[in-house]
């Protein structure tokens, strides 16, 4: 039970110490001085400093997935416009500062970026989110684009998202192109939704 305590007091304090310094500005014992744990019990919980980084990134991830409903409101027998509003919603809400003055949610998404063109990330770290993806959103996209070759699928179901990838690139550098409100929520939401359902559709035509 105290190891317990002890690596959760550990994770607890790494996420805090990561979102505020980032791995470099990072140190081990500001980790320990946080968490009120030595050395010792960072290498026997977590092995080192990139592994516990790694957790915390993990964690993250889990808990954006967990917290963020992706299919609040519909249901699978709701129509594929519906269900993708949903989807995007949930994604763009990671981008909201009203709730939450500090950076603190957007140093995490700063830090979840530059890990996606790490080459030698942990591919756990993401597992949960392109779980989701398979399961929640690549129905809506087959809805959408119908009978099409596999590659025109994969790649519809990237651009589904993508552009949430770019607003998040200028949401961190540039508190304006944050969420600052539920308009703007709601407004990029449907703005967003119109943009890929568009590009969707028109594949479909193509196809027909």
């Amino acid at each position: 039970m105290a190891d317990d305590n002890t690596r959760t007091r550990i994770l607890s304090a790494a996420s805090r110490v990561f979102c505020e310094k980032g791995f470099d500005g990072t140190t081990v014992r500001d980790i320990c001085t946080e968490a009120d744990a030595n050395v010792a019990a960072v290498n026997y919980h977590f092995g080192d400093k990139q592994k516990l980084y790694n957790q915390v990134l993990t964690m993250w991830v889990k808990e954006f997935v967990e917290n963020e409903d992706h299919s609040r409101g519909v249901g699978p027998d709701s129509r594929a416009e519906d269900r993708l509003r949903a989807f995007i919603r949930a994604d763009l809400k990671m981008l909201r500062t009203f709730d939450h003055p500090s950076r603190h949610r957007l140093n995490r998404i700063r830090l979840l970026l530059r890990e996606v063109t790490n080459d030698e990330k942990d591919p756990e770290i993401f597992k949960c989110h392109k779980n989701l993806e398979e399961k929640e959103l690549s129905p809506i996209v087959n809805d959408l684009v119908g009978p099409t070759s596999s590659e025109t699928f994969k790649q519809a179901c990237i651009a589904a998202t993508g552009m949430i990838t770019h607003y998040s690139v200028m949401a961190i550098h540039d508190p304006v192109e944050g969420v600052d409100s539920e308009e703007k929520l709601e407004f990029m939401t449907d703005f967003l939704t119109t943009f890929v359902l568009g590009g969707l559709k028109a594949i479909r035509e193509k196809n027909d």
